[in-house]
């Protein structure tokens, strides 16, 4: 079952801050959150299935990228 997440536990989630999470989802590269009166909320696989694209575009790349997919790796593991 698809739990809804809140901004904190999003945040948490992918190490951004508020601020961040808001400006990547302007330009569309961060789901947008749903509202639920005044809250919002994620589910939890959009947040999932946007770390592991992340993660596919990283190692698509050499050097320092590689490393960054690793860690990418073990947070899903």
């Amino acid at each position: 079952m698809d739990k809804l997440l809140s901004e904190k536990q999003v945040a948490d989630i992918v190490g951004f801050k508020r601020t961040k999470l808001y400006q990547m989802i302007k330009k569309g590269d961060f789901p947008a959150p749903k509202k639920y009166g005044r809250a919002n909320r994620w589910f939890e696989s959009d947040i999932e299935d946007w770390l592991k694209k992340e993660k596919e575009e990283l190692h698509k790349d050499d050097g320092i990228f590689s490393e960054i997919g690793k860690f990418f790796d073990d947070l899903l593991s």
